[in-house]
């Protein structure tokens, strides 16, 4: 039951009048009406009606009579009125974002809170003893100051904080709420500088300035607002793309049309074909290696000959910075809206903050900001009306005494003091109208730009930035979309007539902080949701993979994607000796594994004293006797004519991947995390499993999605070290194992 609010009756009104009206005004039937309760006081009463009645009864009586007396009506709660099915969704996924919003902010408070500040530093998430120095203005006339030591010539603090992270600056208090935050443009080993959105206050210029790697908000809060849209859609757009979402409606494709395109294989000329040919929605499962990237390219140039607007979002950085250079070699008017600082350098030059240094609007502009710069300097000369000065005065009681010529004394202020403080306020103003012309050319510049541009290349999150608020597209192609959160991709997916959502749900999920968030469906994602529905009629998969060996890749093309993956002719043969590998045929154990014939290897710790450890308070692991298999395999690798940008060293711990990069020796190889790696490729890939215990526990080796992405980030050679007697007591493992020792070469150390 919904409750009604009528509003404006008067006492001779009673329930059968209400009752009454609602039957013969909008046809309700008596058992529809529940509870009424009538306050004359208030001349108000609340009345319980079926939900399924009470927008009808609303549409009829609202500013309608009943008794004579003219009344209004409304619920109680509106979102009383809202269908269940999408309240429900509202009310999940805003649940679910801010508990992954408190979470993060929590993280960083209690850190702060209860960590000394030196133990916060330890952690490299501070850095203290700082003093600011203005270092001028950066992209978009953002304030830019440069931290250094307050010990002059004193390094900084090891630290994780670097270019584009958001980071919070104090003095004394770094809970305080209105301590200023900033963004990250530059680090060296002696200073760090920061762009701030406005002026920051004169305190970060002061001795002993803190620095927090902080939290930024604004993802959350256009989150929220994406998730608003879902409740309160404000056009046709957001009302078809919800409906769509919630599968209250169903997608369409266009008739059948001829498309030549060329340097494509089957199955990805079909994925673009059957994007273009849908009228609201497309999913495209792209394997590792299948050339996702490429073909939503393609979509883009084919979208834009049509005459669309294309909003083409990612939801890392890198992901857009690689659509955007693909775009931008294809001649295509491409424009990057984002922080430049997180836009690879060589691409800078196709952000809105370079592009609109060129446009006559902004450099009108920038010569009244040169004239305002002028008639500020000028200000100094005059006395600033603070309160001392004006006394309760208003600026124009100041002006108007001016004007008078006085000879005495207004509230103890001076005649000379009077004029001064008019000079002062009427420099003012001419300033806020000079400010006021170049914020409307800077804008009008943005706008034609944006206008201009076949493609507006941006992040998930900053697809939701004020600059393209009021901006709809034709289409919206969402690039590596199962790393990011439903109600993230719900930002570019409700801005677009049309959506095509690219990405690989064997793949590893969005990251998600809060594990209740986690558990209760935070990390599924939005291309994971409609594939599920959508999946038979409106979704393609792309077969054919241009990166691994054919051994490399078939474990994963049989057990994640039913057999269909393929290896291109291109690399299904590929070996090391290709590139001019060669060994001496030794007996030892790293001799034997890097053998070119066997592109897969299983190294076999189990009769080993190999165990895992964990550190207090930690809960990652390491495993120093893998480690040191993986080092005696980079040694003999490197030796053997290996370059070190071939090979890379990934482990399912953070911990672990600590603990090798503390031994290693080789500066340029890359050792990280499989979540880390994934988007990655080489030619090698040394996979350290870690997990070894009398409990067969894996931990979040429970999620195939990362045994997937580990499989599958070699080119020629992939060597795995693990503990067969842990992780082969799950099945899937059990399976790669004898896979391994059918198809490549099997070890026990």
């Amino acid at each position: 039951m919904v409750t009604l609010v009528i509003s404006g009756i008067d006492q001779s009104i009673g329930p059968g009048d209400i009752v009454g009206a609602f039957i013969n005004e909008a046809g309700a039937d008596s058992d529809n009406i529940g509870k009424i309760n009538i306050n004359q006081r208030a001349k108000k009463a609340e009345v319980e009606v079926k939900w399924e009645l009470a927008p009808k009864i609303i549409e009829a009586m609202d500013n309608n009579q009943i008794g004579g007396v003219k009344v209004q009506i409304a619920a109680k709660n509106p979102d009383d009125l809202i269908d269940k099915e999408i309240i429900n969704y509202y009310n999940k996924f805003y649940q679910l974002v801010d508990l992954e919003r408190n979470e993060e902010i929590d993280r960083h408070k209690l850190e702060i809170k209860y960590l000394s500040a030196r133990a916060r530093q330890a952690k490299g998430r501070a850095l203290l003893n700082l003093r600011g120095k203005d270092n001028g203005n950066t992209f978009g006339h953002r304030p830019l100051v440069k931290f250094k030591s307050k010990y002059q010539g004193e390094k900084l603090a090891e630290t994780q904080i670097t270019p584009g992270d958001l980071v919070m600056i104090s003095l004394n208090k770094p809970l305080n709420k209105n301590n200023p935050t900033g963004t990250v443009i530059e680090k060296t080993a002696y200073s760090i500088t920061v762009a701030f959105e406005s002026s920051p206050p004169n305190f970060i210029y002061n001795r002993g300035v803190r620095l927090d790697l902080f939290v930024n908000d604004t993802s959350f809060q256009r989150m929220f607002s994406a998730l608003e849209k879902i409740k309160h859609p404000a056009n046709e757009i957001e009302k078809s793309k919800r409906d769509i979402l919630l599968n209250r409606k169903k997608p369409e494709f266009k008739s059948e049309f001829d498309l030549e395109i060329e340097n494509f294989n089957h199955s990805q000329k079909n994925a673009i074909k059957n994007s273009l040919q849908a009228k609201k929605l497309y999913l495209i499962q792209g394997p590792p290696g299948t050339g996702k990237t490429l073909t939503a390219v393609e979509i883009i140039q084919q979208a834009v000959k049509n005459g669309d607007k294309v909003l083409a979002t990612a939801d890392s950085n890198t992901a857009v910075d690689n659509l955007l250079e693909l775009l931008a070699a294809n001649n295509l008017k491409v424009i990057r809206i984002g922080h430049p600082i997180r836009v690879n350098k060589k691409l800078r030059e196709h952000t809105l903050d370079e592009i609109v240094l060129e446009h006559q609007d902004y450099l009108k502009a920038e010569k009244l900001r040169d004239q305002v710069s002028d008639l500020i300097n000028k200000q100094e000369a005059y006395i600033y009306p603070s309160g001392k000065y004006r006394r309760g005065l208003s600026d124009q009681e100041i002006k108007n005494y001016a004007e008078k010529d006085l000879e005495k004394h207004v509230r103890g202020i001076s005649p000379e003091v009077i004029e001064e403080m008019a000079s002062w306020i009427e420099l003012q103003e001419k300033i806020d109208k000079y400010f006021k012309k170049i914020e409307s050319l800077e804008n009008k510049a943005v706008e034609e730009l944006i206008t201009a541009a076949d493609v507006i290349c941006t992040t998930n999150i900053t697809a939701g930035a004020e600059i393209l608020e009021n901006q709809q597209f034709d289409l919206s192609i969402i690039d590596e979309a199962t790393q990011a959160t439903q109600p993230a991709a719900l930002i570019p997916y409700l801005k677009a007539k049309k959506t095509i959502l690219i990405g690989d749900q064997q793949q590893l999920p969005p990251t998600v902080v809060n594990q209740e968030a986690a558990k209760n469906g935070l990390k599924i994602s939005l291309f994971e949701k409609l594939i599920k529905t959508y999946q038979n009629d409106f979704s393609s998969l792309l077969k054919i993979q241009y990166r691994m060996h054919r051994k490399i890749m078939g474990f994963s093309s049989i057990y994640f994607y039913n057999n269909y993956l393929k290896a291109a002719d291109s690399v299904a043969k590929n070996t090391l000796s290709d590139l001019g590998f060669q060994l001496e045929n030794k007996s030892c154990f790293p001799d034997k594994s890097l053998k070119a014939e066997y592109p897969m290897v299983f190294l076999d710790t189990k009769e080993m004293k190999a165990e895992e450890r964990s550190f207090a308070g930690s809960n990652s692991y390491d495993n120093p006797v893998e480690a040191e298999i993986v080092l005696d395999l980079l040694d003999r690798a490197l030796k053997s004519s290996l370059k070190e940008e071939e090979i890379a060293v990934i482990a399912a711990y953070k911990d672990q991947v600590d603990f090798i990069n503390q031994h290693n020796k080789f500066k340029n190889v890359e050792i990280d995390t499989v979540d880390a790696f994934q988007g990655r490729e080489k030619e090698m890939i040394i996979f350290s499993a870690v997990r070894s215990n009398q409990d067969n526990n894996i931990g979040f080796l429970r999620d195939l999605r990362r045994l997937n992405v580990a499989l599958t980030r070699a080119k020629r050679k992939m060597i795995f070290v693990g503990d067969s007697s842990t992780i082969c007591k799950y099945n899937v493992y059990e399976k790669l194992l004898k896979y391994i020792k059918k198809s490549g070469f099997y070890y026990k150390l």
